[in-house]
């Protein structure tokens, strides 16, 4: 059987795993506001860019514990 590398894998399969799930990636919505608590207070200056954010639930998160502008960017559209 032949190998096959991460360049060779088929992208669109790993979509169509995930597309349908809340969460498209590791973690919980707990597990992003204790990061949060990491970085301390964000203003409403600051800017948050959350790129690959699949459906959005981290981004919903961030955008309710954060008076930060958020700009999600994700490949797929969900």
């Amino acid at each position: 059987m032949e190998e096959i590398t991460i360049h060779e894998f088929d992208f669109a399969l790993i979509n169509e795993f995930f597309t349908e799930l809340e969460r498209q990636g590791p973690g919980s919505s707990e597990e992003t506001i204790r990061a949060l608590g990491f970085i301390g207070n964000l203003s409403n200056k600051t800017k948050i860019a959350d790129l690959g954010c699949g459906t959005g639930a981290q981004t919903m998160v961030l955008a309710q514990n954060t008076k930060a502008t958020i700009t999600a960017l994700d490949l797929y559209a969900s």
